[in-house]
This record gives C-alpha cells, structure tokens and sequence, in this order.
C-alpha cells in the first residue's frame, strides 16, 4: 500500500483544524456576562449597632487584658487610705481657737496664752500626781499633771538625777479658782502692768491645761529666776526637754511675740516629735502651730 506523502498529511491537519475554531467561535452579537460576586465577598460596611466584631480581631482583644492585668487596669481602686493621711485629732488641722477659746481638740497642742482662753470650768479628766520630787510648797493637785505628761516628767527627772542634774518641781497644774487667787495677790504686790509680764491672767493660764510644770533647782534655792539659765541645771534642761516633750516655752528672744518675759523654769509639753521641731527651728509654740496650719 502507498504511504500517504508529506504536502498530504499537512493538508488533512490544516483542514481540520479550520473547523474547530469555526464551531467554538462566540456570536458577536451576544452580550458578554460579567463575574457576579456573591454577598459573603462583599466588603464589610459599616457595622451596625447589633452587629458584634469580626472573629480574627478576638485575640488581639484578649492580649491587652492580660497586659492590663499585669500592669494595673485603669479601673483598680485609689491608692490605701495612708497614702492620703486624714488628720491626726493633735494636728492643728482645726482653728486654734474659736472665738477666743482655746481649742480643746488639738488635745496636747491646744494654746492657751493672753488672747486665748480656757473655759472657767475647764480641768482635764486624767489628771496623775507626778512621781518626781516637788518642793515642800507645791501641795494637792499642783503636783499633777496630765497622764502623758506625768510619765513625761517623771522620765526627765530621772534622766537628770542619773546625770547628776538636781530638779524638782515647784508647780504644775492649777485651777481656774487658784489662778485667780495668784494673779490677784501679783497685781496687789506689783501692779498689773508689772504682773502680766509674768502671771497669767485667770483661764489664761497653761498651767490649767496640766500640761505645764515650772522646776528650779536647788543651785538658785528653788527660786523661779532667770538666773536658772546660768546654771548647770538650767542648760541641761535648755538642751534635753525637747527629748522628753517638753518645750521651754517663754524664750527670751520672743517675749514681745508671746507677751511674758522670759522664763527657763516653765516646761510646756506638746510630745516628742513637736518638742523636736520647735526646738530645732527655734520659734515660739504661737509661730510653730501658725507654720503647721499653712
């Protein structure tokens, strides 16, 4: 059988070929469609109000609240109450007087001097008699003081006995009824003038607190005289009362400011940590509880 040639084969290929694309061909005058997108394709718009977040940002909103968790949230109570300290009843936080009475709330802070006073009746409800030694004069209640301020006194006292320091005490607490009786007998003496540089009108007095002692000692008799301030006795207490409470109350620099001359025998307490302050700025009780209340 003859084989079929080359040119033969090509033209079978060529023709059939032809046909296909004929049959396949698009009619031109059918419209085109275009790719339709499905509603789960569309992107997201705007949520609404009841619609709740997409699914993949989940885990990102669970990372911050363990970050939060670690650091604090925003939310987590103040600071504890002693970051923000609520007033001591001691602080002067309150008027120092009121209407020219002293303020008995300031407890062992209360001030009592010529322009501001205690009720007639005032007398403090723990009053103790003070164990220290008192000269033979000082009798019944003007050997004591407030509880506190006793067991004050009593650790000054033996202080000073133990550093060969010789005190006693010569008056601490008096009535307003005594007061008066005092002042009186000063004014008969010197004048008034004279005695209110160094006697406290009645209710004026710091001795009524029971918070106020005067001592001397016996290298000045037992006397109340500045001459105290010379003696050995009388620079120990300058330089060691504000240890135990106690303030040297009418300094001689201030005896215009506190309105008495100056006298290193009267020990006024106020505590420690007070008695420390006014000691180491050096001002009078007056100007130290004004600078407390700024």
């Amino acid at each position: 059988m003859r084989k079929p040639s080359v040119l033969m084969v090509c033209c079978a290929l060529t023709l059939t070929l032809v046909g296909c694309t004929t049959s396949e061909q698009a009619d031109p005058n059918e419209p085109i469609e275009q790719p339709t997108v499905s509603d789960t394709e569309k992107p997201a718009e705007t949520p609404t109000d009841n619609e709740t977040a997409p699914a993949e940002p989940a885990p990102e909103a669970e990372e911050p609240a363990e970050t939060d968790k670690d650091e604090q949230p925003a939310t987590e109570p103040e600071p504890p109450a002693e970051e923000e300290p609520v007033a001591e009843p001691a602080e002067p936080s309150q008027p120092i007087e009121l209407n020219g009475q002293a303020n008995l709330e300031l407890d062992a802070l209360v001030l009592v001097n010529k322009q501001i006073a205690l009720p007639s009746d005032y007398q403090p409800a723990d009053l103790v008699t003070a164990n220290i030694d008192f000269v033979d004069s000082a009798t019944g209640e003007r050997r004591m003081l407030r509880k506190e301020a006793a067991r004050a006194i009593e650790s000054l006292m033996k202080d000073a006995k133990a550093a060969g320091i010789d005190l006693k005490g010569t008056s601490a607490f008096r009535t307003y009824a005594y007061q008066v009786q005092l002042f009186n007998a000063y004014v008969a003496r010197d004048g008034k003038e004279q005695a209110m540089k160094y006697s406290a009108p009645p209710g004026h007095s710091e001795h009524q607190t029971g918070l106020a002692i005067d001592v001397s000692s016996a290298s000045v008799g037992y006397q109340l005289t500045q001459e105290l301030e010379q003696t050995t006795e009388g620079k120990w207490l300058a330089d060691n009362a504000q240890k135990y409470g106690f303030i040297v109350r009418y300094q001689r620099a201030y005896e215009t400011e506190t309105g008495y001359m100056y006298e290193p025998w009267h020990l006024r307490y106020i505590g420690v940590d007070h008695a420390t302050n006014v000691h180491k700025t050096n001002v009078p009780f007056e100007r130290y509880l004004e600078q407390l209340m700024d």
